[in-house]
């Protein structure tokens, strides 16, 4: 859809790991930069959704240490970044259903098979949820166990928060309180399947309200 109104965008291929592998962090960042030309000469938005949220701050951070121009930071419906913080000591509970869908290989089904019939409230349209499914992948369960950094970022980067619906309530306070832009439309956790024209509106609306404060 963004591509339809003029934006450039790039989406970083999936990177595979196992659960024999030590960092499941490196190899996904240098994966989301590789998507980055090199030589882009244009400001940047770098967007995140659901449990990447808490991965952007790094992504930020090497982009800019690369001689990239950051204009903004867009978490959409997931976790707030923690410094040093696990997925398994934000949401223990989360992660006790996680272990009991552990396969002996040492991964996780892929992650609809997580929410049984809920998938199908996220995603009511038969064709966007065969579309989207066919895509998930087995993901190892240590990824959830490894700390996350969250670099401070400079002031002169826009940052904001986008929730659908209330799942995200507190990363949504947490973003107000630290006076970031927020924004929140009514809607299942894969808005942006069910409805991008919505979705596409919000974060240039976001985008808009960031540069803003960056200029003035």
């Amino acid at each position: 859809m963004l591509e339809r109104l003029g934006q450039e965008t790039v989406v970083p291929a999936p990177v595979r790991s196992s659960p024999r592998d030590t960092d499941h962090i490196t190899p996904w960042l240098d994966g989301a930069l590789a998507a980055v030309p090199a030589d882009l000469d244009m400001p940047i938005v770098v967007v995140g959704h659901s449990a990447s949220c808490p991965r952007q701050p790094m992504v930020v951070d090497r982009l800019l240490s690369q001689g990239h121009d950051v204009a903004a930071m867009i978490l959409v419906n997931g976790r707030f970044p923690d410094d040093g913080s696990a997925p398994t000591e934000r949401d223990s509970p989360f992660m006790d259903t996680l272990d009991s869908l552990v396969r002996p290989d040492g991964h996780l089904p892929p992650w609809h098979r997580w929410w049984g019939p809920m998938i199908e409230d996220m995603l009511p349209d038969d064709a966007a949820r065969e579309r989207v499914l066919t895509e998930a992948r087995p993901v190892p369960r240590a990824v959830f166990d490894q700390p996350i950094p969250a670099p401070k970022l400079p002031g002169d980067v826009g940052l904001a928060f986008l929730a659908f619906g209330e799942m995200y309530e507190p990363s949504y306070d947490q973003a107000k309180a630290e006076g970031w832009a927020v924004s929140r439309l009514e809607g299942e956790h894969l808005l942006m399947v069910d409805d991008p024209f919505v979705v596409t509106g919000a974060l240039l609306s976001l985008v808009s309200r960031v540069a803003r404060d960056r200029l003035f």
